[in-house]
């Protein structure tokens, strides 16, 4: 469901990037995405790509590798364990059939570009979706990404052949060069975080999700790494005057009601776990994705957890405790019934 990417030939050493493999391997992470065809890479390209290929099938991991009808000549594939080949540009529907038809590997489509009319061509010439999937491009350019209607709509295309989808989400510690403004899929996620990003993501339809800038930080791994289809997991910076007994309310995993207001999300969790009186502080403005807690003065409400999707306005019964705005893309997407936890700003 995760997975990495690493570019030969941009600025990264070769070392630097099977300790990257090693370090998302121990994650959890099984997954790679590996470029065989960018034009700045420097002259070391083709040998680099191949110790690379022989760290990623000595780690075990899952490999995908972009390629071009050019560098698809050149490189001798059959050495190699691939588990899907994305095929970027230069091959017609009738080649992209014959190799679906005839190799060890899944032969994986650009989903951000296909039409349904080439997956009816493809399909015609006797191509096997049994052995087809697709991932989205990423855009180096700002303002370039996907739109997550058009993402959406594009998915259902393949959706309804059965295919599994891949996208990708960047990273802030070493974007990939020459650009270095983020490898996202959706425009709106190029300054959020691998861990906002990627769950955004999977709600979306995404079966696969890959960083796709060249590293990310230790923390932005493990916090990747973290993600799950299961439970929401929303960072957050508390309030530094909130209490022990509102901290040890935020660290538990929350399940929204059945019946949350219109604009809450609404912790049925909290309140039936409240063991310490909860007193009056930060008592002001409520801003949006603000998280709030009742203190004693709303009386049998004491504990109610709440995340706001509009303002409100102050009240002496409601504390501030915490800011989720960085996650509001996924806040937005929390369903009634939904599991969430929080990540503190801070917490290991």
């Amino acid at each position: 469901m995760l997975g990495i990417s690493v570019y030969a030939g941009l600025g990264i050493s070769l070392e630097e990037n099977i300790k990257y493999l090693e370090e998302a391997k121990k994650l959890g992470i099984e997954n790679v995405f590996l470029s065989l065809h960018i034009p700045e890479v420097n002259n070391n390209f083709l040998d680099e790509i191949r110790e690379l290929l022989l760290a990623i099938k000595r780690l075990n991991l899952n490999l995908t590798a972009d390629i071009s009808k050019k560098y698809f000549e050149k490189i001798e594939l059959n050495k190699f364990n691939f588990d899907a080949l994305r095929l970027d540009f230069g091959f017609t529907n009738q080649e992209i059939a014959e190799l679906s038809q005839n190799i060890d590997y899944k032969i994986n489509l650009n989903a951000s570009t296909l039409k349904e009319s080439d997956l009816k061509s493809i399909i015609a010439a006797a191509g096997n979706l049994e052995n087809i999937e697709a991932s989205h491009n990423y855009y180096p350019r700002e303002e370039t990404g996907l739109s997550e209607k058009l993402l959406v709509k594009k998915n259902n295309i393949f959706k309804k052949y059965g295919l599994d989808i891949a996208a990708f989400v960047p990273a802030k510690y070493k974007k990939r060069p020459p650009i270095k403004a983020g490898l996202p899929t959706i425009e709106k996620h190029r300054f959020l975080t691998p861990l906002v990003a990627a769950q955004d993501l999977l709600k979306l339809g995404i079966d696969k999700v890959y960083i796709g800038d060249s590293r990310a930080s230790k923390e932005e791994l493990i916090d990747f790494s973290a993600v799950t289809r299961d439970i929401f997991i929303i960072p957050i910076k508390i309030n530094e005057e909130i209490s022990q007994e509102e901290k040890r309310l935020l660290r538990l995993t929350h399940k929204n009601r059945q019946d949350p207001g219109e604009y809450l999300i609404r912790s049925e969790t909290a309140r039936k776990n409240i063991k310490k009186r909860i007193k009056p502080v930060n008592n002001n403005k409520r801003f949006k994705y603000s998280v709030t807690i009742d203190n004693h003065k709303y009386q049998r409400y004491e504990g109610d957890l709440n995340i706001l999707k509009k303002e409100y306005p102050a009240d002496k019964k409601i504390n501030i405790v915490a800011d989720a705005g960085k996650a509001a893309v996924i806040i937005e997407k929390i369903k009634e019934g939904d599991k969430f936890k929080f990540k503190i700003k801070g917490d290991d």
